[in-house]
């Protein structure tokens, strides 16, 4: 492997090695840099979806790489071979991905976590949810993380689409013209190679030279945990994942290759529930846990003590800081403005990123040796299916977000209106007189959030250094929603 660096001849180096056309061709996969070229708006040349914060007040860089390779198609047997029930259908064919990395700047402040995120690619481009939700957990942390383009549309979108609109042609195209991936099953070898990558050692042959990788977790969020059950299920690795970490997923995990277009196992496959040896978390909200039939995969400890269901009652899909971070990206490089525009309801405030930040926690301690809280789900109606609600109107049981204990409103799994409404949590708040009625005085409700607060963080449900963000924003929240006049 080789990895090339900033400047002018390396660049003409990289250019050289892509269109020759046998980058990973004999000598298995492989990483090459891809520079930052600064220059006007129509020639400058930037990764997709690049954080928009400055990295480096955290100590942090962004690069990014093509990753080169074969990767073969699989499919079903009907004949268990080697303890496996898939085998090779067409045999290992070229391949070209990107990668995005996030890293410490040095080696001293890595603490050997890497993240490694199937982008979601539901709007046929990438997607960084699991970053966007948790990033100021990674990087307070030293960890580091890894997005992998993994889906044929994604790399069909940025090689072909991507530079041609009136905002995102202010981009150098070049960046990803050789880019291709021909084939949906190559996803699974991709993965591995990515994997493999970053689990080599030294002699410049890893992904992240000079840094001591101990733990590597593979995280996804929605549509992308459809990929970690079934790559959990086929071709895990316990000398490549420590653990996985699913969230926001639906019931139906992917086929290992299509089949007339259909990428989804059918309800109630037996692949759609998760089996591995390594720890999983899987996070829900309320959003998936009926709405997207996640209910039907959920699985109890006596059953599989390796999996761990927490399903976030009061929990949305999208929330208003998944929904503002989202914005940033699509006006930037889209020239798109935020996909929550239109939704009648006011969007879901409970956020889901400190959560799936605890839970993240939760598992680098369980691949350590600490064992995880029990599961924590959701009560449904045994008839209906349905959830069963409280006299505010939000979800009985589950893990339960301090604000449920306190709650200003009723928190919606999703909101009403078009577009994307059905996938962005809604907020109905209580009026004066319901408040009043509830708690009597501002005081007694700070009394009871902080009460919930203390509890989540004795539960492992919300981290300490969480906390003083929602004691601000309950402050800031109660200045527009206290009757004025009333007690304090």
């Amino acid at each position: 492997m080789q990895c090339l660096k900033h400047g002018t001849k390396a660049l003409l180096a990289l250019i050289a090695l892509i269109f020759s056309g046998h980058a990973g061709a004999d000598t298995g996969p492989a990483v090459y840099f891809l520079p930052v070229v600064d220059g006007s708006e129509e020639t400058r040349s930037t990764p997709f979806i690049a954080w928009f914060e400055d990295l480096s007040s955290a100590g942090y860089v962004e690069e990014e790489y093509l990753l080169a390779g074969n990767a073969a198609v699989y499919g079903y047997s009907d004949t268990v071979k080697s303890g496996s029930d898939i085998e090779v259908v067409v045999p290992a064919m070229p391949y070209r991905t990107r990668l995005i990395v996030r890293r410490p700047e040095t080696a001293s402040h890595f603490n050997g976590t890497v993240y490694v995120e199937i982008l979601n690619a539901t709007a046929g481009w990438d997607g960084d949810p699991t970053w966007q939700n948790t990033h100021d957990y990674m990087m307070r942390n030293g960890g580091a993380y890894v997005g992998i383009t993994s889906k044929p549309v994604s790399v069909d979108f940025l090689r072909d689409q991507w530079g041609t609109s009136s905002v995102a042609a202010k981009r150098d195209r070049s960046r990803y013209a050789s880019l291709t991936m021909p084939h949906f099953g190559q996803v699974w070898d991709v993965i591995t190679d990515t994997l493999t990558l970053l689990r080599a050692e030294g002699n410049g042959s890893s992904l992240l030279n000079g840094f001591e990788v101990t733990r590597v977790i593979l995280v996804g969020y929605s549509q992308s945990v459809a990929f970690q059950v079934t790559y959990a299920n086929h071709f895990h690795q316990s000398a490549l994942v420590s653990g996985y970490f699913l969230a926001g997923g639906g019931e139906h995990a992917k086929r290992i290759n299509r089949l007339d277009s259909v990428e989804e196992l059918a309800s109630g496959h037996v692949n759609n529930k998760i089996s591995v040896s390594a720890p999983v978390i899987r996070f829900q909200t309320q959003t998936e846990v009926v709405g997207f039939g996640a209910y039907r995969v959920r699985q109890h400890e006596p059953d599989n003590a390796a999996v761990r269901i927490y399903e976030m009652a009061g929990g949305a899909h999208v929330d208003v800081v998944t929904a503002q971070l989202g914005a940033k990206t699509l006006t930037r490089d889209l020239a798109l403005s935020s996909y929550s525009n239109g939704c009648e309801l006011a969007i879901n405030p409970l956020r889901i990123g400190i959560v799936q930040s605890a839970l993240l926690d939760v598992l680098n301690q369980w691949i350590d040796g600490e064992p995880p809280p029990k599961s924590k789900m959701i009560e449904l109606d045994p008839q209906t299916e349905e959830m069963l609600l409280d006299s505010a109107g939000n979800a009985i049981g589950g893990l339960r977000p301090p604000a449920l204990s306190a709650p200003l409103g009723q928190y919606l799994g999703s909101n009403r209106g078009g577009g994307f409404c059905f996938l962005i949590g809604g907020f109905v708040p209580f009026n004066s007189e319901e408040l009043l009625a509830r708690y009597g005085n501002k005081a007694a409700l700070v009394d009871r959030y902080r009460r919930a607060i203390n509890e989540s963080v004795r539960d492992r449900f919300l981290l300490p250094g969480d906390a003083s963000i929602l004691i601000r924003e309950l402050a800031r929240d109660l200045t527009q929603v206290w009757p004025t006049g009333a007690l304090e």
